[in-house]
């Protein structure tokens, strides 16, 4: 046999109950309460049916408690109080808990803009905890995973970028980087550099003509007649700079890169004949990613940054601001 169930108390009709004993009156209770009087009513006339016996009698003086009425409302009061109480936990729960909001950033990013970056959207967001991570080329495995939310990079290749969606931000260009004092900086063709040792942070078949002919013709799985000696060495990390000032390693940075390490290692662009290819910064998301909250903010405070003139003033070197190409604001 199965067993009957208890019947069910409903908190807004307790607080009917609470706020008729405390006004004196079906109007006064539904004004405190804001909401009609007829709600009330009915309310109080389901209580009445769940608790099976009359909790309210109306007397010359307005509305009055029966014995059980005075009951249920002592039990009611002290229901009421928990719950206020547990609402003010959740409150102070919700305070102190931060969003988490993961970004990952190429490397020349970071040594150039990130910090006023962060700073800047640490005032517009203090309610967030960031996680920084490099990237690097259009490696964004993470973004499609959900391990990351936002990355700050070159665009997606084609034929991964269906899960992905890139919106530009600023454009660059590139130079080969030589410690200065380097036996071929005076160098003005691509060509005089073929049989030296590279340092790079991308795969040969990442770079666009005229830098991917000649690492290919010169370092390929099939290198041309004559090629001698030199290798590629991949290093993904912004102390590759400490390696091309300590040794005879070329590499292919972004013209940002050469302009703020300047301030910091002795390092060089060699003048080259041949321009190199430029490059666009993207932001990254997964597609039909909303745009708004800590992605937009995010993306809102690096373009701040590159536009807000006290801001330049205090944290881009002049040069490095002049090596990029602002596209657009945010749409």
């Amino acid at each position: 046999m199965a067993m009957s169930r208890p019947p069910e108390l409903k908190l807004q009709q307790l607080q009917y109950l609470i706020a008729i004993a405390e006004h004196g009156g079906l109007r006064s209770a539904a004004q405190a309460l804001n909401v009609t009087a007829a709600a009330v009513s009915k309310g109080l006339q389901e209580l009445e049916n769940t608790a099976g016996t009359r909790l309210l009698e109306r007397q010359a003086q307005g509305l009055q408690l029966t014995p059980a009425g005075r009951k249920l409302l002592t039990r009611a009061r002290l229901i009421q109080s928990e719950v206020d109480l547990a609402m003010q936990e959740l409150g102070t729960a919700r305070a102190n808990t931060r969003i988490r909001f993961t970004v990952g950033v190429t490397p020349w990013i970071s040594l150039t803009m990130l910090t006023p970056t962060m700073l800047r959207f640490a005032q517009m967001r203090p309610d967030v905890s960031l996680r920084i991570f490099d990237v690097f080329g259009s490696d964004y495995a993470a973004l499609r995973d959900g391990s990351m939310d936002l990355a700050i990079g070159l665009a997606p290749p084609e034929e991964g970028a269906a899960e992905l969606a890139a919106r530009p931000l600023f454009s660059y260009e590139h130079a080969i980087a030589c410690r200065r004092g380097h036996p071929l900086q005076q160098a003005r063709h691509l060509e005089e550099l073929a049989g030296q040792s590279w340092l790079v942070s991308h795969e040969i078949g990442q770079y666009k003509p005229p830098l991917r002919d000649f690492f290919l013709a010169h370092y390929g799985d099939t290198p041309s007649a004559g090629s001698v000696g030199g290798q590629i060495h991949q290093y993904r990390s912004l102390h590759m700079m400490e390696l091309i000032c300590n040794s005879d390693l070329l590499s292919v940075v972004p013209w940002p890169v050469i302009e703020a390490s300047r301030q910091h290692y002795p390092v060089e662009a060699l003048t080259l004949k041949e321009r190199l290819p430029a490059s666009t910064t993207c932001y990254v998301t997964r597609r039909n990613a909303p745009l708004n909250g800590c992605v937009g903010d995010f993306v809102d405070a690096m373009m701040h940054v590159l536009t807000d003139a006290s801001m330049r003033e205090r944290f881009l070197h002049p040069r490095v601001l002049r090596s990029l190409d602002v596209i657009a604001q945010r749409q």
